[in-house]
């Protein structure tokens, strides 16, 4: 049964999202009749049929409708430095997705490469895999963040940050499972000196992953990957 992203499924009959209907009806050529999986991306599945389907747009009648409880105990919020090329972000956004992972800040630091980003690429990227992958909540995607912005938030608890240089722990010996957490992973220069001791400043610890010297988008997925196993324990 064909999934689509839905982020309104309170009624009895829901509009598809214009790129969702258009891939309904365009591509896929799915007919009046024809039942369908729906997700809004906060916890709701919904199997729905459809009821018209044209170039407007595309109507689904709910038939059912189940609500999820949260995927983790304790959620996962990662702030990456953007890589040079686009889509090795967008791959290490499909997988998190895939994996298991409540919010990705996409974070500018003294060394970061790319100072822009299409964030509704990355959010059409993030649906695309939460429908692969038959999740039912879909993460939250910000804007770029400068790591001083960033730090000025209520940030999780937790909080750690990839570092290559000086003091640190493992992860796997740092990490606590049922405490929110971000983690902070930087550019294929790493973080300057001086961000690692704002940090500290801040409450973050440092923190690797193994004695190899991993790519940023490497980094990232092998932390979401950890953390969100370290879950299921």
């Amino acid at each position: 049964m064909h999934l689509f992203h839905c982020p309104d499924l309170l009624g009895a009959s829901v509009e598809l999202p214009e790129e969702e209907a258009h891939h309904a009806t365009a591509v896929l050529r799915l007919a009046v009749g024809t039942r369908i999986g729906l997700l809004d991306g906060a916890g709701t599945k919904a199997a729905g049929e459809i009821e018209s389907a044209s170039k407007k747009g595309c109507t689904v009648r709910i038939l059912e409708r189940v609500v999820l409880p949260a995927e983790r105990s304790a959620r996962i919020h990662l702030a990456v430095a953007p890589t040079k090329q686009m889509d090795r972000y967008e791959w290490f956004v499909e997988k998190a997705v895939e994996i298991g992972v409540d919010r990705i800040t996409p974070l500018i630091t003294d060394r970061t490469e790319r100072g822009k980003l299409r964030i509704d690429r990355l959010q059409r990227v993030a649906i695309s895999a939460m429908k692969q992958s038959q999740r039912a909540w879909l993460p939250r995607i910000d804007e770029l963040t400068t790591v001083k912005h960033l730090l000025q938030e209520d940030l999780a608890p937790q909080r750690l940050f990839g570092w290559c240089e000086g003091e640190h722990r493992s992860l796997m010996e740092r990490y606590t499972p049922s405490i929110d957490t971000v983690v902070l992973i930087g550019p294929e220069g790493d973080f300057t000196p001086e961000e690692a001791a704002t940090f500290r400043n801040t409450g973050f610890h440092a923190v690797s992953i193994g004695a190899a010297r991993l790519r940023t988008e490497t980094a990232a997925l092998a932390v979401c990957t950890w953390i969100s196993l370290a879950q299921q324990r």
